[in-house]
């Protein structure tokens, strides 16, 4: 588990899937740069082509935070080079941070890392 921020976070590889738990995050954009730079540099690896990001109830997505991760992880996705993207979460949270962003990689929202998982692997 990564601590380099005041949130608790953890990235999870398996195979050429890397999945990014931010159960924990509340939603505060100042908090989410040591997870973003870790983020990057655990996607461009070469073997990596599908990335799973989770969300917890805790998430708030003010129009500050939807913003931010529009431009910032637009921007990481292009430079990472996955094939695809998920979001998971109960509720809208997964699709309004998809919606929101402008990639060219597939992207998708599940309600399961499971059902993601297995999304990504096809």
């Amino acid at each position: 588990m990564s601590q380099n921020s005041s949130i608790e976070f953890e990235h999870e590889q398996f195979g050429n899937i890397v999945v990014q738990d931010l159960t924990e995050w509340n939603g505060e954009t100042e908090e989410i740069s040591a997870v973003e730079n870790e983020w990057l540099d655990i996607a461009s690896q070469q073997e990596v082509t599908a990335t799973i990001t989770e969300f917890g109830p805790k998430v708030t997505l003010s129009r500050d935070t939807q913003e931010h991760l529009a431009v910032e992880w637009s921007s990481n996705a292009q430079e990472a080079g996955v094939e695809k993207i998920a979001f998971v979460s109960e509720g809208i949270k997964a699709r309004a941070v998809s919606s929101n962003l402008d990639v060219p990689q597939e992207i998708k929202t599940f309600r399961s890392i499971e059902e993601a998982v297995n999304w990504a692997k096809i």
